[in-house]
């Protein structure tokens, strides 16, 4: 049996913006979104924003995760249809985010790697993923990164209980090999 070789995708590392994330999320940073919400205690000095529009099933779970720096291949790529999962870079490190926008109205069940991206988050800024959106765990660049997720804990179970690093269909993730699934990896184009 012949199999053929693994092609790659190269594709630019872009700074994120608030519409060019917009296909893929909401972007998080140094101000609030819609700020005027009507709490009375600290008029003046608080500018309350309105809800980040975190959904999810079952337990929320929040985690920190450390990143080491370096820019490996993309070869999984997952999505979540049940929670609009969120990650904060702390400190003063940027991260890339590869995503590809959701398909999943469509009935796709593959991501569109035409439509796929690698965005770079300022030091200090996160972002919210919409229902559906394809993406990989953030990569740290030249400097290691902590980052702030929100999950559900049905997410975080699904993920610790497999044993090896493989395709899977449970707990809300839907993880994919580009390799296996589409004959790709991405590589990012520093």
């Amino acid at each position: 049996m012949t199999t053929s070789p693994i092609q790659i995708l190269k594709i630019p590392v872009i700074d994120a913006n608030r519409e060019n994330i917009q296909p893929y999320g909401q972007l998080l940073g140094d101000d609030v979104s819609k700020p005027g919400l009507g709490i009375p205690f600290y008029q003046g000095r608080v500018l309350e924003g309105e809800n980040i529009d975190f959904s999810y099933r079952g337990t929320a779970t929040f985690r920190t995760a450390k990143i080491m720096p370096g820019y490996p291949p993309i070869i999984w790529l997952e999505r979540h249809m049940h929670m609009t999962q969120m990650f904060i870079g702390l400190g003063q490190a940027p991260f890339i985010m590869v995503m590809a926008p959701p398909n999943h109205n469509d009935g796709a069940d593959l991501p569109n790697l035409n439509q796929v991206k690698a965005l770079r988050l300022s030091a200090g800024y996160g972002l919210l993923l919409h229902l559906g959106t394809w993406h990989d765990f953030p990569i740290a660049c030249d400097r290691q990164v902590v980052i702030l997720t929100a999950n559900s804990d049905e997410v975080v179970t699904a993920l610790s209980q497999m044993q090896t690093p493989d395709e899977m269909n449970q707990g809300d993730v839907y993880k994919i090999s580009l390799p296996k699934r589409l004959g790709y990896e991405i590589q990012l184009e520093i």
